[in-house]
C-alpha cells in the first residue's frame, strides 16, 4: 500500500509532462509561419502577462527576407534546444521512474525479507519453544526415571533387609529347636540309662526274690516262676512305655489295652478308657515308640504278655 502512494504521485507528474510536451511539439510543428515579431513562446507568453503593463514601443518597419530568415533560424535552434530540453527532461524523468521502481522493488522486497525475517523469527522462536518443551520433558521423565529406581532400589533394599531378618530368625529359632532337641535327647538317654539300671536293679531283686521263692515253695515252682516273670516283664514294659510318655500340658487318664506279638512287637493298641484325647494319643504314641517292648524267651511267660494293660495317668504326690 505504501509503494502504490509513493508511485501515484510520480506517474501524474510524468503524465502532465507529457501533456505539455505533446502541447509545444504540436504547436511548433502545426503552427503557420508568421512574423517573428507576433511568435511568442508560451513560457514567454506566460511572462508577459505576469510582467508589469509598459508603454509599447513604437511601430517598426516590416523585416527584411534575411531578418526573417535569421528569426526562423533562430526560431528553430530555439525549437532545437527546446527538444533537447525535452528530451533530458524525459530522461530525467525515466531515470526518476527507473529510481521509483528499483526504490518501489526495494522496498518491496525489503518489506518481502523483513516478512520473510519475521517467519524466520517466529519459526526460531516456535524451534527454541519446541526444543524448550521437549528438554523440559526429557528432564521431567529422567527425574522421573531416577525416582522410580531410587523407589525401587529401596523397595528391594527393604526386601532384602526383610529376608534377611527372617532368614536370621529363622536360623535362631531352628538353632533354639536343634538344642532343645539336643537337650531332650540327653534328658531322654538319662533317663533311659537310669531305667535300664533300675531295670536291671528290679532284675536282681527279682532274681533274688524267685531264689527266695523257689528255696521256700518247690512244690509249685515253675507256676510262681511264671508269675514272678510275668510280673517282671510287666513292670520293665510300663517303666520303658512311661519313659517315652510325652505327658501333655495337664495330664487326664487313659487305659490303653495292649496286644503284643513275638519279639516284644506291638500288634495292636487300643484306648480302653480315657478323660481326655490328648492323653490318649500321647499314651498311644508312647507305646509304638517304646517298640519292642521288653520281652522274654519262656513260652509260658509270653503267653501271659499276649494281652496287657496300661495306665497313663500324673504321678500322685
Amino acid at each position: 500500500m505504501s509503494n502504490k502512494k509513493n508511485i501515484l504521485p510520480i506517474i501524474l507528474s510524468v503524465v502532465l509532462h507529457l501533456v505539455l510536451i505533446g502541447a509545444i511539439v504540436w504547436k511548433f510543428i502545426w503552427q503557420p509561419n508568421i512574423p517573428d515579431h507576433k511568435y511568442v513562446d508560451a513560457p514567454i507568453q506566460a511572462r508577459i502577462a505576469q510582467a508589469p503593463k509598459q508603454t509599447p514601443p513604437p511601430a517598426k518597419s516590416e523585416p527584411s527576407k534575411a531578418e526573417l530568415e535569421k528569426r526562423e533560424k533562430e526560431r528553430q535552434k530555439k525549437l532545437e534546444q527546446e527538444k533537447a530540453k525535452q528530451r533530458e527532461i524525459e530522461r530525467q524523468k525515466k531515470i526518476a521512474e527507473q529510481k521509483a521502481k528499483e526504490k518501489a522493488e526495494a522496498e518491496k522486497q525489503a518489506k518481502e525479507q523483513a516478512e520473510l525475517e519475521r517467519k524466520k523469527k517466529i519459526a526460531l522462536e516456535k524451534k527454541l519453544e519446541e526444543e524448550k518443551r521437549k528438554k523440559e520433558e526429557a528432564e521431567k521423565k529422567r527425574l522421573a526415571e531416577e525416582k522410580r529406581k531410587k523407589e525401587e532400589a529401596e523397595k528391594k533394599r527393604k526386601a532384602e533387609e526383610k529376608r534377611k531378618k527372617e532368614e536370621a530368625e529363622k536360623k535362631r529359632k531352628a538353632e533354639e529347636k536343634r538344642k532343645k532337641e539336643e537337650a531332650e535327647r540327653k534328658k531322654r538317654e538319662e533317663a533311659e540309662r537310669k531305667r535300664k539300671e533300675e531295670e536291671q536293679r528290679l532284675l536282681e531283686e527279682l532274681a533274688a526274690q524267685e531264689g527266695e521263692f523257689f528255696d521256700a515253695m518247690e512244690g509249685d515252682v515253675k507256676k510262681a516262676q511264671v508269675m514272678t516273670e510275668r510280673d517282671k516283664y510287666l513292670a520293665m514294659i510300663d517303666a520303658k512305655i512311661q519313659q517315652n510318655w510325652y505327658k501333655p500340658k495337664n495330664p487326664g487318664m487313659c487305659k490303653v489295652q495292649i496286644r503284643t506279638g513275638p519279639g516284644g512287637v506291638v500288634l495292636d493298641a487300643q484306648v480302653v478308657n480315657g478323660t481326655d484325647d490328648a492323653t490318649c494319643n500321647t499314651g498311644l504314641a508312647a507305646v509304638h515308640r517304646s517298640e519292642p517292648l521288653p520281652f522274654p524267651e519262656d513260652p509260658d511267660v509270653i503267653e501271659e504278655l499276649r494281652v496287657i494293660g496300661i495306665t497313663f495317668e500324673p504321678k500322685q504326690d
